[in-house]
């Protein structure tokens, strides 16, 4: 059973509009191959030899580009009849779904060897919720009452502005050296953002914020030395975190979603002392000051969550490092990145990794030691990336390419 809901919501996704060709082989670079699965719309195929039979179209939960994406052949090509959202498995992403998903890719591969003209049955699927790319606009005006938005219902405009953020005396969140950073915002995000209902899991009252459109967002650049990725007209910083307007808990959304044991005696102190000297309008429109906000408190209720704590920590300080870079901060760029390296390594010194996940973590610690300008043994974790056994492929070449950068630099 091929779960579209969850690969909608995790992505990557990407938006083809109607007539448009689905590249299998090709693309950015001559030795790219993607494989899909159809989240939304229809898909039609042209079988490339005039003797064989026009396959059916695709419909959605329908895999398609398999046998190019493992033989490297064309046989067939994909155009979107409609607008379509197709979920991308890359040869970057493949091996990273067979760990978290293995039932999906399953099925993937199941699909990927069938019959050409069994290529368009799809599998039994879960649906998602609604993800047709569809204008905000167009959906403001399918409901013309003034109710509050549904949990799965996309913002339409930005809210009313006013301080999203103000400090007391006392500070007890923002680390010397932050500053404020007035005026910048980003009211086009709000059209791949959707407000969703929570409980909060440190205390339990319900709240709305935000959920990240992921079938909506399609990468605009490769990966970065960093991991650091970029997307079409969005920055997933921004919306990456749940705060509770209550007890301003805040951490990663899936860990509102998946609550995970959260010892309160570590942390209740400090959020305390938070709700006295930072607070949050939580109506106004988001601004950076309030992202900054939210990743400080994830990094006070981090310390909660026992065995998750340094990764939460080095995710949130790899966040901070990129915030502080788009707002042009060196400083505090540095130091943020820093910070991320030195979480990384206590991740990787003090938990049980995949091959993968290895790969992943000493790319970062390399990445944050660089963008930092320290050299901790940085060249080991980059060799380590290239000798993993049972790695990514697609990661040794990151790491050789970083080699390459220091070998310049040098």
């Amino acid at each position: 059973m091929i779960d579209i809901g969850w690969l909608a919501e995790n992505g990557p996704c990407e938006t083809f509009g109607e007539g448009k060709m689905i590249p299998c082989i090709g693309g950015q670079g001559a030795s790219k191959k993607n494989m899909y699965i159809l989240v939304s719309g229809k898909v039609d195929v042209k079988a490339v030899s005039a003797k064989d039979t026009p396959p059916n179209p695709i419909l959605p939960g329908g895999v398609f580009g398999g046998r190019e994406f493992f033989t490297g052949e064309k046989e067939n090509e994909y155009i979107a009849s409609v607008d379509s959202v197709v979920y991308v498995l890359s040869e970057i992403s493949f091996s990273e779904l067979s760990r978290t998903q293995p039932g999906i890719l399953f099925e993937i591969l199941r699909a990927a060897y069938a019959p050409p003209n069994r290529l368009a049955a799809p599998v039994e699927t879960v649906q998602p919720k609604p993800v047709e790319p569809v204008a905000a606009e167009s959906i403001a005006e399918a409901e013309p009452n003034p109710a509050p938005p549904k949990a799965d219902a996309p913002v339409s405009g930005p809210v009313q502005s006013s301080m999203p953020v103000t400090i007391s005396a006392g500070n007890a969140v923002f680390p010397d050296g932050h500053k404020t950073y007035p005026g910048i915002t980003k009211p086009d995000y709000l059209r791949l953002v959707y407000k969703k209902d929570y409980v909060c899991p440190f205390c339990k009252k319900k709240l709305t914020d935000f959920r990240i459109f992921g079938s909506k967002l399609y990468e605009s650049a490769p990966m970065r030395f960093d991991l650091r990725k970029f997307y079409t007209g969005f920055q997933t910083e921004w919306y990456e975190l749940i705060t509770c307007r209550h007890c301003y808990f805040s951490t990663v959304h899936n860990y509102y979603t998946d609550a995970k044991p959260i010892l309160k005696q570590k942390i209740e102190n400090e959020l305390a002392a938070a709700r006295e000297t930072v607070h949050l309008d939580f109506d106004a429109e988001r601004d950076i000051d309030y992202v900054f906000a939210s990743h400080y408190l994830a990094l006070i209720c981090a310390d909660g969550y026992l065995s998750l704590a340094n990764p939460l920590r080095a995710k949130i300080w790899g966040n901070l490092s990129w915030l502080y870079e788009d707002v042009e901060d060196k400083e505090m760029e540095r130091f943020a990145a820093e910070k991320a390296a030195a979480a990384h390594e206590e991740v990787y010194s003090g938990t049980r990794l995949t091959p993968v996940q290895e790969q992943l973590t000493c790319l970062s610690i390399a990445g944050m030691q660089y963008r930092a300008g320290i050299d901790r043994n940085l060249r080991k974790f980059l060799f380590q990336v290239k000798t993993t056994k049972m790695g990514d492929k697609a990661y040794v070449i990151m790491a050789e390419d970083m080699m390459e950068r220091l070998r310049e630099n040098s």
